[in-house]
């Protein structure tokens, strides 16, 4: 029988709203995956027979009906196409139980049936749905060439468990050949399109980590069918058959998730190869050969020693290449430092302020927290140049970043924007902490050197430059007021 980013998930409650949520709330994922659950349950738990049969046949169908009913009421639903290409799936997979049931109830075991023109319908419409959903990501970061590479791997062990045995069996007819094998080969063609879709979303947003389970669930129970029933274990009532509806409540409950309207988010870089990533891949390139090596004859010691050797390569280049990754990670990380630190004091540069000080100005915006800003300058500093000269001058303002950072929070930001020229950003600090803050930093001026500060609260209807500007003003009142200060900026009128 056959059948991320945080934020993303937090926010999606006012973004997904829509009438069908209004009457049955934002918990019906709960309840249907609770329900479809407990159907599953039943079905293992009562004797098979005519109300087990109802069961699997009911649960099937309100599977179908209940992704039906969400593409048809729910609102910005991602890729509903390809949700209503799962529901059409799983109507089918109700037909094809149905017809099974109504066979084996009545000791009828015609193979193939009409029940397996159903069951095998259902493949073609979960690969294009799969295969839509991993379309509408903007991003290919060779996903589809490592599920392909899993794919094929996967394939050796698939043939070997899975297809062999229905090869060597004599007693089937060509059609029954073709039938049989047809299940484990769909299998095999879905695995690649399931793992496309994990490794471009990473299965950060619910929905689709509830639907990639239950595509996996579905692959899972099928081979084990197809294994079962080569081998003669496989019995109607049992685990196995439990497993697909186990898989059809987690589509279920994918689809009604409130985070299914979300399409998920690119999470890195095209040239980047995630650490769990390049483990997978490791180990499927290892199958062809450990299949090998056992079921190799033993008077086919060459093969073994082929397959061994195979092994041993794979782990040895993986080695090599888990490298080269470390240490091109470690320097697209300092690549990215760089692009946000000044080389000569480490503290933030005027593109890493900028970028921050929006970030923290829209911030206070929306929480009415208090911001401020100081613009600090070294006083007399080319006159120290002219008279120490320039290493001495860089020498000071590495000093100089070194005695301030103890006194600001983690949450703070310092940063260099000119020659000798700081601006110290301070979330969540009136004027008077920031005073005594900045004071301090004033006061640990090394080498017997003063510097000049100016300190402005951020206003609603500042830009990032006016709020610049006003510290700015500040400083240089310090500057003319006799230097070796800190002014506070003039208040709003």
């Amino acid at each position: 029988m056959m059948s991320q980013s945080h934020d993303d998930l937090n926010g999606t409650a006012d973004s997904y709203a829509a009438p069908i949520d209004v009457l049955v709330g934002g918990d019906a994922w709960r309840w249907l995956f609770v329900g479809g659950l407990f159907l599953a349950l039943l079905y293992v738990v009562i004797p098979y027979g005519h109300l087990a049969s109802v069961v699997y046949v009911v649960a099937t169908t309100l599977a179908a009906i209940a992704v039906a009913l969400a593409v048809k009421r729910r609102q910005r639903l991602f890729c509903p196409v390809a949700w209503l290409l799962i529901a059409s799936a799983l109507g089918l997979a109700a037909c094809g139980h149905a017809v099974w049931y109504w066979l084996d109830l009545r000791g009828l075991e015609p193979f193939p049936s009409l029940a397996d023109a159903f069951y095998l319908s259902v493949y073609p419409l979960f690969m294009a749905a799969l295969w839509m959903m991993g379309q509408r990501s903007s991003r290919g970061d060779g996903a589809l060439s490592d599920a392909l590479i899993v794919g094929v791997a996967a394939a050796v062990p698939g043939w070997a468990l899975l297809i062999a045995p229905y090869m060597e069996d004599s007693d089937l007819t060509l059609l029954q050949l073709l039938v049989s094998t047809a299940y484990p080969v769909a299998d095999l063609i879905l695995l690649p399109l399931i793992l496309r879709l994990v490794f471009l979303h990473r299965a950060r947003v619910t929905a689709h980590l509830f639907l990639l389970w239950g595509m996996l669930a579905y692959l899972t129970a099928d081979m084990l069918y197809a294994h079962g029933n080569s081998v003669g274990w496989y019995g109607p009532g049992g685990i196995t058959d439990a497993l697909w509806l186990v898989a059809y409540t987690l589509i279920v409950a994918a689809i009604w998730h409130p985070s299914a309207s979300v399409e998920p988010p690119s999470h890195i870089s095209i040239a980047e190869l995630s650490g769990r990533r390049f483990v997978v891949l490791g180990a499927a390139s290892m199958l062809a050969p450990a299949v090998i090596l056992l079921t190799a004859g033993v008077d086919v010691e060459v093969v073994r020693v082929a397959a061994i050797a195979s092994i041993l390569l794979f782990m040895l280049v993986m080695h090599r290449m888990a490298g080269l990754m470390r240490e091109t990670r470690r320097q697209a990380d300092e690549l990215e430092k760089l692009s946000r630190t000044d080389p000569l004091t480490g503290a933030a540069n005027r593109r890493h302020l900028e970028s921050e000080l929006e970030r923290e100005m829209s911030r206070a915006l929306r929480s009415g927290s208090p911001l401020t800003m100081a613009f600090m300058d070294l006083d007399y500093f080319k006159r120290f140049n002219d008279t120490y000269g320039h290493p001495a001058g860089d020498a000071l303002l590495e000093e100089l970043v070194g005695a301030w950072r103890p006194v600001l929070r983690h949450s703070d930001l310092l940063a260099r924007i000119g020659g000798e020229e700081f601006v110290v950003v301070l979330p969540d600090a009136g004027i008077e902490e920031a005073w005594r803050v900045v004071e301090r930093m004033r006061k640990l001026t090394p080498r017997r050197q003063t510097c000049s500060g100016g300190i402005t609260e951020f206003r609603p209807g500042d830009t990032a430059e006016a709020f610049l500007a006003r510290a700015d003003r500040a400083m240089y009142a310090a500057k003319h007021g006799g230097r070796d200060q800190v002014a506070i900026a003039e208040k709003a009128s």
